[in-house]
């Protein structure tokens, strides 16, 4: 198991300059890589303060002479938004120019707005995320890529510029109830990618059982299931501060609700928080996230790391409302104090879970 970095990179505040967002994201992937964080990853949105970074492959890259260690991905490529051929080649230069440091991350979208902005078809996501999928794996195999499928197609084409990495690691989230997309998961070696939210533990445990079960019948080993998972995770002793970031994970959630089931309302670009029917209570958000003390947090994840045995955890840190100075020491305090504490009762992490497969382009 390792862990990365997420960054969503959402405007809570409407006072607060895009320019600034940047530069902080810029420092939190900097102190990840100090404190051994394994993956950098950056969200996709569009038109919306929900998120300020409109192309994760482009943070990918403008972060990569700025770092040396830690890899950078895309959490996710919304797949149906790209023109096909502009994407590989994207993801070409984001390697080269990280020294092979590129992981990447696919995801169908959901947001009917960005996608009707797009002049996309939402019931074609799906199919074309899917075909997205058998792409990359054609451009992967070596050149020609010729290409024939029902919403892409590709004549033969030769690319000057490829990515430095036989096959990066892929990750995949969304559609963790479409049995024939997390076959075709399990059977192409794809890591999938869960949100936990406010789930609890069962819940998430759940999504587990199902994604295992899938994989054994495709052909793998049930105890070699590759599972990445998605925490809100701040450190404090503070109650009060605790709560802070509850709120700021709440309106994360809130938002992301109101967009997906289409329901959200719009002041030009800037989104109205309007609750989640049936939400619980703020007190039940924070103890159902990796927020509180490091003693809090530490038996919260040998917990759920003992059950769900995750091969990648990424750490949504920068939580809307939270100062810079109040980010960053959460993430100090979560390496250098939770972790310890998790090892201490679970033992070396880096030995749970499956590792990510390693299967080679064909």
């Amino acid at each position: 198991m390792h862990f990365g970095l997420f960054s969503l990179m959402a405007q809570r505040d409407k006072t607060t300059p895009a320019r600034q967002i940047y530069a902080e994201t810029v420092e939190h992937v900097k102190l990840a890589e100090q404190l051994g964080f394994e993956i950098a990853w950056f969200a996709e949105h569009h038109f919306s303060n929900y998120c300020l970074c409109p192309s994760p492959l482009t943070m990918a890259t403008y972060l990569a002479p700025q770092t040396s260690r830690i890899k950078l991905g895309p959490a996710v490529i919304v797949a149906p938004l790209y023109e096909p051929v502009r994407m590989l080649e994207d993801i070409a230069v984001a390697d080269v120019v990280s020294d092979g440091r590129l992981v990447l991350g696919f995801g169908s979208g959901y947001q009917e707005y960005e996608f009707q902005k797009f002049g996309v078809d939402l019931k074609n996501s799906r199919a074309i995320f899917l075909e997205t999928l058998d792409l990359i794996e054609g451009y992967l195999a070596g050149e020609p890529l010729v290409f024939e499928g029902q919403h892409i197609r590709i004549p033969e084409t030769y690319f000057r510029v490829r990515p430095l990495q036989k096959r990066p690691d892929i990750y995949v989230a969304g559609l963790m109830n479409d049995p024939v997309t997390q076959k075709r998961i399990a059977a192409s070696g794809y890591v999938p990618f869960f949100t936990t939210g406010w789930n609890t533990l069962d819940m998430i445990k759940e999504t587990r059982d199902k994604v295992t079960a899938t994989y054994a019948e495709s052909g793998g080993k049930a105890d070699a299931t590759p599972f990445a998972i998605q925490q809100y995770i701040f450190i404090t002793d503070d109650k009060q501060e605790a709560l802070q970031a509850a709120d700021g994970a709440r309106y994360i959630r809130r938002v992301a609700m109101s967009m997906r089931g289409k329901y959200g309302e719009l002041e030009g670009s800037f989104l109205k928080e309007i609750a989640v029917p049936d939400e619980p209570p703020i007190e039940e958000i924070a103890k159902r996230m990796i927020i509180g003390s490091p003693t809090d947090c530490a038996e919260k994840l040998a917990t759920e790391f003992a059950a769900l045995k995750p091969t990648h955890v990424s750490c949504f840190m920068a939580i809307p409302g939270m100062t810079q100075k109040q980010t960053l020491r959460s993430m100090e305090r979560f390496a250098g104090e939770v972790l310890p504490l998790v090892e201490k009762q679970l033992g070396p992490l880096a030995n749970i879970g499956a590792p990510v497969p390693r299967r080679q382009a064909a």
